[in-house]
């Protein structure tokens, strides 16, 4: 797997302000590209493969929730 590229260019700053929309002077894309790079730093330095994922248990009841049971779908619910 090749690295992502750490370093920005001033293109992809303008790309970036561009596709959200952010009217940046020209004179400032330097120090916007300097806060870009300090606000990535910890999510590119994170390794993502070593985190473990938890995620809720899925709870479905195909005709509603139980009798005095948790919110949930189905036709029951909408009457």
């Amino acid at each position: 797997m090749a690295e992502p590229s750490v370093d920005i260019t001033l293109d992809e700053v303008r790309e970036r302000a561009r596709l959200a929309g952010l009217p940046i002077p020209e004179n400032r894309l330097a120090m916007v590209r300097g806060f870009l790079l300090n606000a990535l730093r910890p999510i590119r330095a994170l390794d993502s493969r070593t985190v473990r994922t938890l995620e809720p248990a899925v709870v479905f009841h195909p005709l509603g929730p139980p009798q005095g049971g948790e919110a949930g779908g189905g036709p029951e619910a909408a009457r």
